[in-house]
């Protein structure tokens, strides 16, 4: 089962005032590393797969501090040293009514720098089986989608799977492209997708019509896009910032599966959680290939966990998810 896996996309120093006080308050932070992509490879790496991770750092000690992060995981980070600053997003914990909030600092960062031609993915590809982007790197600049390109035909060209989370962020996408604009042309490459149905036009451009069911929706996605094999999807029921409902769906072309419901109240920290549900994913259909109900239990059961763990990363064990898909929750102690 050891699948090579290799991900790409920018790591970030997180800053979050303590005890969930609002930004205009904070007097100190609370630091993590993280992002979309790093956070799938720890995870996934923390469930015993090995992992690659691709991404641009400054030649500082902020920058050797976030890859011994992911050291510390199992990752192997492979780094391109330039720029002279690592991206910041600053994270305002939510609570009950009162939204969580980001606000990013990324502009000029070392990961921005990067440019198609610099990076040799055959190499990178070599021994891999897998590759995992998101849809964070291309809203950053066209030079990045470019370049995400390059990295997908090369991956395609070498018979990787593919996975992507489409992570619309409105926010990020600034230089002039919508994202329906450039993410059709990436995600045609994909195997494997996680975004939601209100993401059909605005981010696929696919037109979805009024009343149009998931399955309706996600089976549009793979006449738009005939590699995908696996479509999936979190939800979220009667949240709020400090309690939510979770399930998940997987459609894979011929039935629609849905999750079993979790409960989540008193949230620690939602942010990452859908990278944990995507490190879940891909490490489930590797597991049980040919069951993706088992599979798709696995990620919720992730996601639900990372609920309750600080900082962008989920620290679950495969034997607490699995502990937690049958059954075992319900926060006793562990003895």
């Amino acid at each position: 089962m050891s699948k090579r896996i290799v991900t790409f996309g920018e790591i970030l120093l997180r800053l979050s005032p303590p005890s969930h006080l609002r930004l205009t308050q904070a007097t100190s932070f609370d630091l993590y590393y993280g992002c979309a992509e790093a956070n799938v490879a720890a995870s996934l790496a923390k469930f015993g797969l090995p992992v690659k991770f691709i991404t641009a750092v400054p030649p500082n000690e902020l920058g050797e501090s976030s890859l011994s992060m992911l050291r510390s995981f199992g990752v192997e980070p492979i780094a391109f040293t330039q720029g002279k600053r690592l991206g910041i997003y600053y994270f305002e914990q939510g609570a009950s009514e009162r939204p969580g909030k980001v606000v990013y600092d990324r502009e000029d960062s070392s990961f921005s720098t990067l440019r198609k031609e610099m990076i040799d993915w055959e190499t990178i590809f070599k021994d891999a089986d897998w590759f995992h982007w998101s849809g964070i790197t291309p809203s950053f600049s066209l030079e990045l989608a470019e370049l995400c390109k390059e990295a997908l035909v090369v991956a395609e060209n070498m018979g990787l799977t593919i996975s992507a989370d489409l992570n619309y962020r409105p926010t990020l996408w600034k230089y002039g492209k919508h994202a329906n604009e450039i993410m059709p042309n990436l995600v045609q490459h994909c195997d494997l997708l996680l975004g939601g149905i209100d993401e059909s036009e605005k981010v696929l451009g696919v037109k979805m019509n009024e009343g149009e069911t998931e399955e309706i929706v996600f089976a549009n996605w793979m006449k738009a896009f005939p590699k995908l094999k696996n479509i999936t999807s979190t939800h979220r029921m009667r949240a709020n910032a400090s309690s939510n409902s979770l399930n998940a769906s997987i459609w894979n072309g011929k039935e629609l599966l849905h999750s079993r419901e979790y409960n989540v109240s008193h949230i620690i920290d939602r942010i990452g959680a859908g990278d944990a549900f995507m490190a879940g994913i891909i490490y489930g259909l590797i597991t049980w290939p040919d069951d993706h109900q088992t599979a798709l239990e696995f990620a919720v059961a992730a996601t639900c966990l990372k609920h309750s763990i600080s900082g962008d990363i989920n620290l679950a064990t495969v034997s607490e998810i699995k502990a937690l898909m049958s059954g075992s929750g319900g926060g006793r102690v562990s003895r």
